[in-house]
């Protein structure tokens, strides 16, 4: 039976591939491709789901490059485009006054819809205020707008003010079961601007200044719908790695003038070696459950999350599991292609050893280069 010879690949491999040299049967090797492919897109859905990608609005710095464009920037005090101090792009918008309060207003931009479960889930900003006195402010709200001045979600910030002349970083979770305190009945699904407003005891040189200012959420690919793209590309490269492999192992037999015979039945024998690769998947998609989820940032320090994120997974038992058992699925394929090339033509063990593990070997430089 086809079933019962594949799984006697993995426990009992000489016997097997008598059978399968005898009586190739391409229906084996369909199923040990199909389970391959099946295998390899669950560890990428499972290892999609684990990596978190962030998402803006807008997508670009503008808000905070330009004091006029599809949005205004106003203020009680004098505005200004600051492209000496800024945390992210090329600047920052910043406001100066002498007073006790400063407020920053965005407006004029389009409708966002921020309701629960629709795309944006965080408000998220840098800031940076100086008092020439050295006082720090004694308190600081932050409101999101719904079609007028006089509807809003407001929500204290004070403790998320920093120091004098350092940068801060705000992010607040929005949407209607996050707290906010809400003025004249204001709807999450329509969010027309945005108002910062900081304020001291007493009357001081202030400057305030905002930067990358922008609405966000992060969703994996599962979640917006392409981590299909990832499974085509899972299903192209299990073709490949048949078709490369097969290759390999042919044209290496022929450098020590041996001849594994016609090209299509050999590729029909030595795919059943790719049992191991669904062993080794299923093995990986159990241990990929176990990893933490990260989250990548979109701006200019995305290397620097990144390496951070990749950190946190290479850290965990389960992560260092995955080297070894990778390099024990290269091992097992390896062995098993040197039994097929002995009983096909019984080439000397030590020739068939030979032209496997050199076969594996140009399969890891090819690998180096992307293929």
């Amino acid at each position: 039976m086809v079933g019962q010879e594949i799984l006697e690949v993995l426990y009992s491999p000489f016997k097997a591939f008598k059978k399968i040299i005898e009586k190739p049967d391409f229906k084996g090797v369909a199923i040990v491709l199909l389970l391959v492919i099946a295998s390899a897109v669950a560890v990428q859905y499972i290892a999609s789901s684990k990596q978190f990608l962030e998402s803006r609005l807008p997508e670009d710095e503008i808000w905070t490059e330009k004091l006029l464009d599809q949005h205004v920037w106003t203020s009680n005090g004098d505005l200004s485009r600051d492209a000496i101090n800024y945390q992210v792009g090329n600047s920052s918008i910043s406001s100066a006054a002498s007073n006790s309060k400063i407020c920053l207003k965005l407006d004029a931009i389009d409708p966002i819809n921020c309701s629960e479960g629709t795309e944006y889930t965080e408000l998220f900003f840098w800031m940076n205020w100086t008092n020439d006195a050295g006082a720090s402010a004694v308190s600081g709200t932050i409101k999101l707008f719904s079609g007028s001045e006089n509807r809003y979600f407001e929500q204290d910030i004070a403790y998320l003010l920093g120091s004098n002349s350092e940068w801060t970083n705000v992010t607040l979770n929005i949407g209607s079961s996050q707290g906010w305190d809400t003025v004249d009945s204001p709807n999450w699904e329509q969010i027309t601007g945005v108002e910062l407003k900081l304020v001291w005891a007493d009357s001081a040189n202030l400057n305030v200044n905002v930067d990358g200012l922008f609405f966000r959420t992060f969703a994996n690919s599962v979640e917006m719908g392409t981590v299909y793209i990832e499974f085509i590309s899972v299903i192209i490269q299990a073709g490949m790695t048949w078709v490369v492999w097969g290759g390999l192992l042919i044209i290496v037999a022929k450098l020590f003038n041996e001849d594994l015979g016609k090209w299509n039945v050999f590729f029909i024998i030595i795919g059943y070696v790719f049992i191991v690769t669904v062993i080794t998947n299923i093995i990986t998609g159990i241990v990929a459950t176990t990893l933490p989820e990260l989250t990548y940032v979109l701006d200019s320090t995305s290397t620097y999350y990144f390496a951070r994120n990749a950190e946190s997974w290479a850290k965990t038992w389960g992560y260092q599991l995955l080297t070894p058992l990778i390099w024990v699925g290269y091992v097992w394929t390896t062995g098993l292609s040197a039994i097929i090339i002995h009983e096909m033509k019984e080439i000397p063990w030590g020739k068939a050893l030979t032209i496997s593990v050199i076969a594996f070997a140009a399969r890891l430089l090819l690998s180096a280069f992307g293929f």
